[in-house]
């Protein structure tokens, strides 16, 4: 039996997402600014809204926080893409979860947009891995 291994390093598998949050720092970085000079000591722990004399809404927020909020929003792609692929793996009927999890993770980096191909290739290769129901006998 496989030995689960922790998903935090493991994971190649987000692409998209990752230059999904790649194009938003490049706007972060190439955003306009004007410098304004204030004598308020503002906490780099919270969040500032502002209001225009347009009633247009405005938020500042501190770098630390918008990188927090940028990786949390990574881990959660990161953890959509493994809970589909959970879904997926239990939906084939393996005979052993956690041996198909280890095969998959370490084949995730081939097939990074789809866990339902995935788990496919993986049936293909190594189908002593699922129970196979159309081969059951139906007197049981």
């Amino acid at each position: 039996m496989a030995t689960p291994k922790p998903l935090v390093k493991q994971i190649n598998s987000a692409q998209q997402a990752s230059n999904m949050y790649e194009s938003l720092q490049e706007i972060f970085k190439s955003a306009k600014t004007k410098s304004m000079i204030s004598d308020i000591a503002l906490n780099g722990d919270l969040t500032y809204r502002f209001e225009d004399k347009n009633k247009q809404e405005f938020y500042l927020v501190s770098k630390k926080n918008m990188q927090q909020l940028l990786e949390s929003a990574k881990q959660l792609e990161v953890d959509k893409y493994l809970f589909k692929l959970e879904q997926e793996i239990y939906s084939n009927v393996p005979i052993d979860f956690e041996d198909v999890w280890c095969i998959a993770l370490k084949e995730i980096k081939n097939y990074k947009k789809e866990p339902k191909a995935l788990v496919k290739n993986l049936k293909k290769r190594y189908p002593y891995l699922f129970f196979e129901i159309s081969k059951i006998p139906s007197s049981l």
